[in-house]
This record gives structure tokens, sequence and C-alpha cells, in this order.
């Protein structure tokens, strides 16, 4: 028997166990010790915030008990530049003209993107975006003075832009799509 156990152990197989039964062990552990009271009810929606105001706090999920408060981040705006949600709305505008030829359609985008994301526009043809107006508020999530990503629902899912704001002048740096 102690043989058969020595080759387990030796073996693999037997290492990932034992890797398994640890792991189990120490979020058992964190679990039974941690403080969870702050973690109930947590819901992306539960902070009572319409569509159209900012969200100023970081937000990346449940509270893991490690900080007690987040900290408050607000988007560096230069002056005379154009706020982020703003960006994003004018940026949703432009992307959903899909009449347009492909050419002027990315001319109209250029103002409002990174020429990164210009360059990887650059082969879309704009009879392919898969949406055709803006249904609700644009809702922004601030992750530092000059980054934040903008969610804005359309008429067949929604628009998540990535947004950064080098010296307070905020640009497109990215799309996502999301049916609904």
């Amino acid at each position: 028997m102690r043989a058969v156990l020595t080759g387990i152990l030796r073996s693999r197989v037997g290492v990932a166990l034992a890797l398994a039964v640890i792991v189990v062990i120490l979020v058992g552990a964190a679990r039974l010790f941690g403080d969870s009271s702050s973690n109930t009810g947590w819901s992306p929606d539960s902070s009572g915030q319409s569509g159209a105001e900012i969200a100023t706090t970081k937000s990346y999920g449940p509270d893991d008990g490690v900080v007690s408060a987040m900290p408050t981040v607000s988007p560096s705006v230069a002056k005379g530049a154009a706020p982020p949600n703003q960006v994003a709305l004018t940026f949703a505008a432009s992307w959903l003209e899909r009449t347009r030829s492909a050419d002027k359609w990315l001319d109209a985008l250029r103002p409002h993107c990174t020429q990164q994301l210009i360059d990887q526009l650059k082969d879309v043809e704009p009879s392919s975006v898969p949406a055709s107006k803006v249904t609700g508020e644009v809702t922004l999530v601030i992750y530092s003075e000059s980054a934040a990503q903008a969610s804005i629902p359309l008429d067949s899912g929604r628009l998540v832009l990535r947004l950064v704001g080098p010296s307070g002048h905020w640009f497109v740096d990215g799309v996502d799509w999301e049916r609904t």
C-alpha cells in the first residue's frame, strides 16, 4: 500500500491532486477568516446612478475587503477639449453612419480616434455596422485620469468604447460590440 501511495504522489496526477487540495484549503481558509459582509448584494447596477452620470470610482467587481474605500478619480479634460462621454457619443454617431462610403466614414471617425484604431478600421465596410441608432445614454467608467470605458446602448446591442485621454484630449482607442 505504501509503495502505491508513494508512486501516486510522485506522478503528475499525484502532484496535481496535491496542489488542488492545497488550493482548496487556502480558499476555504480565506473564506472562513475573510470579511465577506461587504460582498453581499453587489450587482453592477447597484450604484443607483443613472446612465447619464459619470462613474467616478474604479469598478473592478465586488469588494474583496483589501481596500476600505475606493479612490475617487475624475477624468482629466484639457481646456476647450471634449469630455470622454461627449467624445464617445460623437464617435458613436459617426460610427452609425452606415450609408457613407468607406473613406468618408473613416474620415468622420478620424478626429475622435487614435491612429492605432484608424489603422484597425481602415478595411471595415460601413454597411457591416450592426446597428442604426443610439437608444440610451452613455455609461462611463473612469479607470484613471486618462483611461475610461464608455458603454452606449444601441438598437441591436451595446457599443463599448475604450477611451484614452493623453494631456486631457480624449480619443477612442478600442471598439467592442455586444449583441443583445
